[in-house]
């Protein structure tokens, strides 16, 4: 039932046998069916986006999800630490239709390969899921797809 609503809302209809192709490449992929909402993650040139779909948490209006990102090249987060992919936990805000990162795991290989070269835990400062420089954003879709209920 949830994947199926978040394969409608972030997929816009595409395969759910290649999403799940997708989600097989990477780190954590024995353990949860990621769902690309950007990119490819067969790709390491590509920039891409994927959930899990199953919320670790939900309280209220709040979600806790797993995203997990891949960037075309080298980039730096907040700490200036460089990165060219990390996984995380975000927390999605349903009322203010915000998310901010709870806390990342930074690889500085593309597609999470490679060890973790940095943890870095936000729960006392948490950061906004923003995805400077990707076009489209899918920041949006992400929130819309967490917050929408199941009919």
């Amino acid at each position: 039932m949830i994947k199926g609503l978040w394969s409608a809302v972030l997929l816009g209809g595409a395969s759910l046998l290649a999403q799940a192709a997708d989600g097989q490449a990477g780190a954590g992929a024995a353990e949860r069916s990621w769902f690309t909402v950007a990119g490819d993650a067969r790709q390491p040139q590509t920039e891409t986006v994927q959930v899990d779909p199953v919320a670790l948490k939900s309280s209220g209006e709040f979600r806790t999800m797993r995203v997990r990102v891949s960037r075309a090249q080298e980039r730096r987060n907040w700490d200036e630490v460089p990165y060219r992919s990390y996984e995380s936990r975000v927390l999605i805000n349903c009322r203010t239709r915000r998310a901010s990162y709870l806390d990342a795991t930074f690889y500085s290989e593309p597609l999470w390969r490679g060890n973790p070269h940095q943890v870095s835990d936000y729960q006392q400062n948490p950061q906004p899921m923003l995805f400077r420089g990707m076009n489209p954003n899918p920041t949006e879709r992400i929130i819309r797809a967490a917050c929408r209920t199941p009919e």
